[in-house]
């Protein structure tokens, strides 16, 4: 009787005390919430190691163990997750090659550039100085002096410095009938060699087709020269204004389908020559950039008088995936074409920042511009002869990138000083890079190899002297790359769920 007593009592007080909802805390009801449920996970958990450490017929030995190997466990998983996300967000694009069957018609074909060797016509500077002798020659200086001494503006090319120019008795008369500086670039046109007598025949496409149609005079680098398939004004780098050309393609493979042409090297016109050799430099690069070899992207080559020179030309294109435009610009590291709108509106390539940042650098250092840079008028000086003392003591820090991706500046205390450093400047995201297989032979060599060629083309002009180009795709398929992520979210998250599952299985296997 007083067991049962005894029980009904305790059952008394436990309903008597027993707590009521309306009457505990929010607090102590998500206390007592959390304790039943792990209670519940550590009874009913599918991991045998962690139902082990509450099971109360185990030693104190083997829960510290246990323990132990759980704590290892999760460690070793928030070491894999947190390597594999921040891995990703320091690498997280890949190139991957999407087809080796790109049609040749969906890619750009390259701009060319044909510049003589010869940067002053002879013909050119003498009829200049005849014109202006009067002006030029306040002191009745000889014409052979007078021609010496416009002969010199040459080294406004290749920064070249004589003191005995900057004390010429001509030099004021000079700068006096110059003027504005900005004159100087019409000048150095008016005394270039002349495309319409360097270019003797040309064909695209098929067809034969006058040269002044297709090609035009443009700047550059090596100064005034003649250029095909430049689809940007000359104030490229500067206001990046819209195209004035639309871009040529070739359809069909194949030499009859390139561009062809005929040039004649005017030995005799030589007056002032950047190189100790006779011929053309011949630059391909893309449409959208400034022929600057220092760029990047831009091919050079060599032709010379009484050759057949032949460019076979393969091309590789990259495009971007939507999703690399979401990862911001320190993560992907380059940039779109439309991207920098209100310095290249919508024109932006890594060529032209580093023309950008280099004509920064020299107004910087020398006040001025070189005149075969693309510039605004009115807005810097162009450089003349009297800038060429500076331009000369800085010539190999123009001609020099700082790495970008270094590190350390140990052991590169020069390089800082001697190079441009434009770390504004990234690499495109998409982008078409040309590639060049030269061959070439002698021109009496050529009827023997391809008589159609030559009855088509080449009939009718006197070939002493001159030279032979042709630029071409060589097949009529190119390779088509693709700029993409490493890792989708939903790869990056199953990724994580496989080193997870791995872990718990090496930790209790």
């Amino acid at each position: 009787m007083k067991n049962d007593k005894t029980i009904w009592w305790h059952e008394y007080r436990k309903r008597l005390y027993r707590p009521r909802a309306r009457n505990m805390s929010f607090e102590f009801i998500l206390r007592r919430i959390t304790k039943k449920t792990f209670k519940e996970y550590t009874t009913n958990c599918s991991l045998a190691g962690v139902t082990k450490i509450f099971d109360p017929n185990i030693g104190y030995k083997e829960r510290l163990v246990r323990i132990a190997l759980i704590c290892v466990m999760f460690g070793s998983i928030f070491y894999f997750l947190q390597y594999l996300w921040f891995d990703n967000l320091a690498k997280p694009l890949i190139v991957t090659m999407e087809s080796t069957t790109y049609p040749i018609s969906n890619i750009e074909f390259p701009a060319i550039t044909f510049c003589n060797f010869n940067r002053i016509s002879k013909k050119a500077l003498q009829k200049y100085v005849k014109k202006n002798y009067r002006k030029l020659a306040p002191n009745n200086e000889s014409i052979e002096q007078v021609e010496w001494f416009c002969k010199q503006l040459g080294r406004l090319l290749d920064y070249s410095y004589n003191k005995s120019v900057q004390v010429h008795p001509i030099l004021f008369s000079f700068v006096k009938h110059l003027g504005d500086s900005h004159n100087i670039i019409n000048l150095m046109k008016e005394l270039s060699p002349p495309c319409e007598e360097l270019l003797i025949r040309c064909s695209w496409s098929g067809d034969i087709i006058d040269c002044k149609k297709i090609f035009s005079v443009h700047r550059t680098v090596r100064g005034h020269c003649c250029t095909f398939n430049l689809v940007l004004g000359m104030d490229a780098t500067s206001s990046f204004e819209n195209s004035i050309y639309t871009v040529k393609r070739q359809h069909e493979p194949g030499q009859l389908n390139g561009l062809n042409v005929v040039l004649d090297t005017m030995v005799d016109d030589y007056t002032y020559t950047l190189y100790n050799m006779v011929g053309y430099e011949v630059l391909i690069f893309d449409p959208t950039h400034f022929a600057d070899p220092t760029g990047g992207r831009v091919t050079q080559r060599i032709a010379q008088p009484d050759q057949a020179v032949f460019f076979e030309i393969h091309s590789i294109k990259q495009i971007a995936t939507k999703e690399v435009r979401k990862y911001p610009e320190t993560a992907r590291k380059c940039l779109f074409r439309d991207e920098r709108k209100d310095q290249f509106n919508e024109l932006y390539s890594y060529s032209s920042c580093i023309v950008k940042c280099r004509i920064r650098t020299i107004q910087s250092l020398c006040k001025c511009t070189p005149y075969f840079f693309p510039t605004r008028r009115n807005v810097h000086p162009i450089c003349t002869l009297d800038d060429i003392r500076c331009l000369n003591k800085y010539r190999e820090k123009l001609l020099y990138l700082y790495p970008k991706d270094a590190v350390t500046t140990e052991g590169l205390e020069a390089e800082i000083q001697d190079a441009l450093d434009c770390d504004e400047c990234l690499p495109d995201c998409e982008l078409t890079q040309h590639f060049t297989k030269q061959s070439k032979i002698p021109l009496s060599f050529l009827p023997n190899k391809n008589k159609e060629f030559t009855n088509y083309f080449l009939d009718d002009i006197n070939m002493t002297s001159k030279t032979l180009v042709c630029i071409y795709q060589g097949t009529s398929n190119s390779v088509l790359n693709r700029l993409d992520i490493i890792y989708y979210w939903f790869e990056l998250v199953s990724k994580q769920h496989l080193s997870v599952t791995s872990v718990v299985f090496a930790e209790y296997s």
